[in-house]
């Protein structure tokens, strides 16, 4: 009888084991949205823009992916004048590339949010033109290859810019 009771307790404890090794295996897969979580921001600046713009306007592009979902608000402070565009581009610091995403810019902005929403990673990204994998685009934001910035009419290739950086994790535990 007592043998029957530690084979019996050795098999619980193995379930509730092999449970326990499922669930943290589910929270480290980049599909399971909430559980993983990254922070990537570009601070913008006029003396960021490539060449430098005077002024004294300034932002924030801040993104979140969870799983594939990349979440985004783009905020700015004393543009020259209402934003043209606004974009994530191609681009290593100090570098112009070419548009990889464009933000849907409010209209008669000159302080305040500019765009928010979420890219599907799952999908391909496209500048309305060509496109990239998502996979692709994780690759080059977590390498610090893409960058954010902002137009106006009277810059109309970009018044701010700052390069996208990772700032967190978090494995939701």
């Amino acid at each position: 009888m007592n043998t029957q009771r530690r084979i019996g307790a050795v098999a619980l404890a193995a379930v509730i084991v092999t449970g326990a090794v499922v669930a943290c295996s589910d929270a480290n897969d980049s599909m399971s949205p909430g559980l993983r979580s990254t922070t990537y921001v570009a601070n913008m600046s006029s003396a960021n823009e490539v060449p430098a713009v005077p002024g004294g306007a300034s932002g924030t592009a801040t993104f979140t992916l969870n799983g594939k979902m990349l979440t985004y608000v783009v905020s700015v402070s004393g543009l020259s004048g209402d934003v043209a565009a606004s974009h994530i581009h191609f681009g290593a610091a100090g570098t112009n590339g070419t548009v990889a995403y464009p933000f849907t810019a409010a209209a008669g902005v000159q302080s305040g949010q500019v765009a928010s929403g979420t890219i599907d990673l799952t999908q391909p990204v496209s500048n309305g033109t060509t496109s990239i994998s998502g996979d692709s685009l994780l690759v080059l934001l977590n390498n610090g290859l893409l960058y954010t910035n902002v137009h106006t009419a009277a810059n109309p290739g970009g018044e701010i810019r700052g390069q996208i950086t990772r700032t967190q994790s978090s494995n939701g535990y």
